[in-house]
């Protein structure tokens, strides 16, 4: 097993978290406003969206996928719509909302909705065609057609926790009874300001897609 291989690749995909995107803000709003459970449900169906991607890189599909410009902005075009369509969706909520009750310190009935935001958190994630790009440029610098099999488990294996480990870091910070107190005061413009951004990334996404090759 070649441990540089490994480290270097991890590393690599570590660097992605200093760039904020939409999971992020999904993770975050999920964290704030439905609490702990279900913020870390969300940031596992990110760390599974990224997890396959990074399988589809290392089976060589990822490339295939990139360098194919139907398949690709196929794959934008339906993230985008994805994005748009939430970030609509949780602005218009947050416009419709009553007021929140103050001092709240976890949702009511959010357990029951974990699935759901794990399946919200993948989407969101797989919604994001640029990763593949990503993996793509990563393995082709730390992996060769020599690599041993275990070491491209290895980096596969170590992706995942890596990303799974920071998107809970995330959660359980955002979701700490202090900070969501602070963030009941102002969910409603949070959450209007969060659908925006998910709505712009969905139209960048979209636009990306119909663009000429």
């Amino acid at each position: 097993m070649s441990y540089h291989a490994v480290a270097a690749a991890i590393g690599l995909f570590a660097l992605t978290f200093l760039s904020p995107g939409p999971n992020l803000f999904l993770i975050v709003q999920t964290s704030l406003s439905q609490g702990k459970a279900a913020g870390l449900a969300a940031g596992a169906g990110v760390a599974t969206g990224d997890a396959i991607y990074a399988a589809l890189g290392l089976l060589g599909m990822a490339t295939v996928i990139s360098t194919s410009h139907t398949v690709f902005s196929a794959i934008q075009i339906l993230g985008g719509a994805y994005l748009i369509w939430y970030g609509l969706t949780l602005f218009r909520q947050a416009r419709g909302r009553t007021k929140a009750v103050l001092g709240t310190a976890s949702p009511p009935s959010a357990a029951p909705y974990t699935k759901a935001h794990f399946r919200r958190g993948m989407i969101t994630d797989l919604a994001n065609a640029q990763t593949v790009l990503f993996f793509v440029s990563i393995f082709s610098v730390t992996i060769t057609p020599d690599t041993p099999s275990s070491t491209k488990l290895a980096i596969w294996l170590g992706i995942f926790l890596t990303s799974l480990l920071w998107r809970s870091i995330v959660a359980l910070a955002f979701s700490r009874p202090l900070v969501r107190r602070g963030f009941m005061r102002v969910q409603s413009s949070l959450e209007q300001l969060v659908g925006v951004v998910l709505t712009c990334f969905g139209l960048k996404l979209i636009f990306n897609g119909l663009r000429p090759n």
